[in-house]
């Protein structure tokens, strides 16, 4: 049986997305930019060009827009650029 901190270390981090309804759901982050990321998408309900709010791991929510939508995967543009040593601790987290 894995140790929790195994366990830990093999979690995709993850977006917390919120709705302009209020409704949050959390998506897995499978790459990241400084400009947007993709995540997993399965059973989200959004589309191309709705605009959302994001929260990175380490960050407060910021507003992004979902751009595409494709195969489980969707990929979210962020408002303002990521700042380099943020980006840094996300591809960091992505690499554990």
């Amino acid at each position: 049986m894995a140790s929790l901190a195994s366990l830990e270390r093999n979690a995709r981090p993850q977006l917390q997305c919120r709705y302009r309804s209020g409704m949050r759901l959390e998506l897995n982050i499978l790459e990241v930019s400084a400009g947007g990321c993709m995540v997993e998408s399965l059973g989200w309900s959004v589309r191309p060009d709705e605009d959302i709010s994001i929260k990175l791991p380490g960050l407060g929510y910021q507003p992004a827009t979902v751009v595409w939508i494709e195969d489980g995967r969707a990929g979210v543009a962020f408002e303002e650029p990521l700042y380099g040593p943020m980006l840094e601790h996300i591809e960091r987290l992505l690499a554990a």
